[in-house]
């Protein structure tokens, strides 16, 4: 009886930790989360498996991946996404040389919970393989009003960090390319920005590389 007595306390001071935590939770999803770039979820989760390989370059078969729960979401998406979708395919390579296993997944945002330069986001794209990697934000706006704001977030952003790394002054003014603007960052990749080829009420902020 004494050790319900005790016990009784301490099980109501954790309901109440937890209940506040919670409501926290949700009051923090409530608000807008700003996305800058390179802060992409992860949506995916690989299932262990008995012989699964190791290294940058290893990606296990469709059989080991699956779409992430919305609780298994990072703390500041699990109540801004409705739903993560998933595409895989085991496949070959242009060369049909090497097997790729070729991922997309998508979240789909709920309305006015995530923005991207003060626009809209209303989705998240992974598509990823061995030998590429496409990452987008859709931004619920048509390219000529998207386009602006988005070019002008990433410039600044690309001299702020040329700045606080103190790294020799480089070339951080977008380009047009392909009906867009595109930014590189190294021989493999870089950013882009173009209407969503789907949907001309939307806009693509894209960071791809390819092998």
């Amino acid at each position: 009886m004494e050790c319900r007595h005790l016990l009784a306390p301490a099980a109501a001071g954790l309901l109440l930790v937890a209940g506040a935590r919670a409501r926290a939770d949700d009051a923090v999803g409530t608000r807008t989360l700003q996305v800058a770039g390179g802060d992409f979820p992860a949506l995916v989760m690989v299932v262990p498996g008995e012989q699964a390989g190791f290294g940058p370059d290893v990606l296990p078969g469709c059989d080991r991946i699956r779409a992430r729960r919305l609780d298994e979401l990072a703390p500041g998406w699990r109540t801004r996404v409705a739903r993560v979708e998933l595409d895989c395919e085991d496949t070959l390579a242009d060369d049909a040389r090497d097997a790729l296993t070729a991922v997309t997944a998508r979240a789909m945002v709920v309305p006015d919970r995530v923005q991207m330069a003060g626009q809209p986001v209303a989705e998240v794209r992974l598509m990823d393989s061995q030998r590429w990697g496409d990452h987008q934000y859709v931004v619920d706006a048509p390219y000529a009003t998207a386009a602006p704001a988005l070019r002008r977030f990433i410039e600044d952003t690309c001299r702020q960090r040329t700045l606080a790394q103190e790294m020799p002054p480089g070339s951080c003014t977008m380009v047009e390319a392909d009906a867009g603007f595109y930014l590189p960052r190294d021989d493999a990749g870089g950013i882009w920005i173009h209407a969503d080829p789907d949907d001309a009420n939307r806009t693509l902020y894209v960071e791809a590389w390819a092998d």
